[in-house]
């Protein structure tokens, strides 16, 4: 008796598995000759970044940089002053089952930054990553979806499944310009650049994905004729399209962002004052489809001609399932240590968030983590100067996901709004 097997091709990502690792930076410092020397360092922070990552035999090979970013006062005055630094890194993870030419996924957070003041002209740095990296598979299979035949007749149920349909990438390049107030003088210095990029728009449309966001830049500066620091924030918009040939609407996108490089320079106005702060900002866009296909499953088949055994294998891919967002306002007071005097006057305020820990509940994410706070301020002393201390302000939030289930892996990251 003779059967024709009609069967369906299906590409899937298959998840292989992940793994976690730490690895401690550290290096020196070396004061520039154009700034004084160190008296006190107010505030040490820094950010991890992975450049490139590589799947090979049960690990993930990492290469990073580590920039750390230092205020410090002199001797003398109330002047601040900054100096930034990076150093490389490389990490592996251990990862059972991956293999070459898999595609990997990874994370780095810094968990602890330290320094030791070594002279007035050097510092000695180090910061502990956590580092987190995720290895998936991209295969496909045959599913044999109907038989044709003499007398046979089949039984059959609908399944649904998420299929790997396309991916593509964009760089695009964002400017944006400051004007200070007429009110304030000169700019001297920036002392603190950060970037994120938030006001997230994705769509799919015909042949390609669209993105609307924008980068949020804060700035920290200092005036020329002032020792006030002087914080400023700007939005800056950008669209970057990504061309995948058979991307529809209907189709769900993953979407991934890196920061690769930012520049900032002060420039003069038009009445050759240095009140203008330009930004350019370089942005990778990573884009991944994921289609929703109904297949027909055979669950038995008959033939008065003959009996049929099934053989059955099982395929377990992954696809983007959904991403939300959660706002949460924190007020906190923050307690200057009994051994140190009052403040003056607060100067500035660092606040970083960093993720502790993060559960999937039912319909809900659940982020728990602490927002590290490094306060500068003017001593309420007859000698004035400045001083600074640390604090970390616990936070809990829930991201609302109706369908999310507990056996999901979720990435979260979290960033300061305002």
């Amino acid at each position: 008796m003779s059967v024709d097997l009609i069967r369906n091709m299906i590409n899937y990502e298959k998840f292989i598995g992940e793994g976690t690792g730490q690895t401690m930076v550290s290096g020196d410092i070396v004061i520039p000759d154009r700034n004084p020397d160190i008296e006190k360092v107010l505030c040490i922070d820094g950010k991890a970044y992975v450049v490139s990552s590589q799947a090979t035999q049960d690990r993930i090979i990492i290469e990073g940089k580590m920039v750390f970013e230092i205020l410090y006062c002199p001797s003398e005055g109330e002047k601040v002053f900054s100096i930034s630094a990076s150093s490389a890194f490389n990490q592996n993870i251990q990862v059972p089952g991956s293999a070459d030419k898999m595609l990997c996924k990874v994370n780095a957070a810094v968990e602890h930054i330290g320094y030791e003041l070594i002279t007035g002209r050097k510092l000695k740095v180090n910061a502990v990553i956590n580092l987190n990296g995720a290895a998936v598979d991209r295969d496909k299979t045959e599913v044999v979806v109907d038989m044709k035949g003499e007398d046979v007749q089949t039984l059959k149920s609908t399944i649904d499944a998420d299929q790997f349909t396309g991916e593509g990438a964009n760089q695009v390049i964002a400017k944006g310009r400051i004007d200070i107030l007429e009110d304030k003088g000169s700019i001297k210095s920036i002392l603190k650049n950060s970037v994120d990029i938030h006001k997230k728009d994705i769509s799919v449309q015909e042949g390609k994905v669209v993105i609307n966001a924008c980068i949020l830049t804060r700035t920290l500066y200092q005036l020329e004729e002032s020792s006030e620091l002087n914080y400023i924030e700007q939005d800056i918009p950008f669209v970057s399209e990504i061309n995948i040939e058979n991307a529809r609407p209907d189709m769900k996108c993953d979407v991934d962002f890196k920061i690769i490089d930012c520049y900032n320079e002060i420039k003069e106005n038009d009445e050759g004052e240095k009140k203008v702060i330009e930004n350019e900002v370089v942005v990778d866009s990573r884009a991944v489809l994921y289609e929703r296909v109904q297949l027909q499953n055979i669950l038995d088949a008959y033939s008065a001609g003959g009996r049929f055994d099934f053989e059955k294998q099982s395929v377990k891919g992954m696809s983007f399932f959904n991403e939300g967002v959660s706002r949460q306002d924190i007020k906190e007071t923050l307690s200057i240590p009994s051994e140190m005097p009052g403040a003056a006057y607060i100067r500035h305020v660092n606040v970083k968030p960093i993720v502790t820990e993060t559960k999937i509940v039912e319909d809900k994410i659940i982020v728990e983590g602490v927002i590290s706070c490094c306060a500068i301020y003017t001593a309420a002393v007859e000698e004035g100067g400045l001083l600074s201390f640390q604090e970390e302000v616990p936070f809990k939030s829930a991201i609302d996901m109706p369908g999310v289930k507990i056996d999901m892996i979720p990435y979260v990251f979290a960033g300061i709004q305002n």
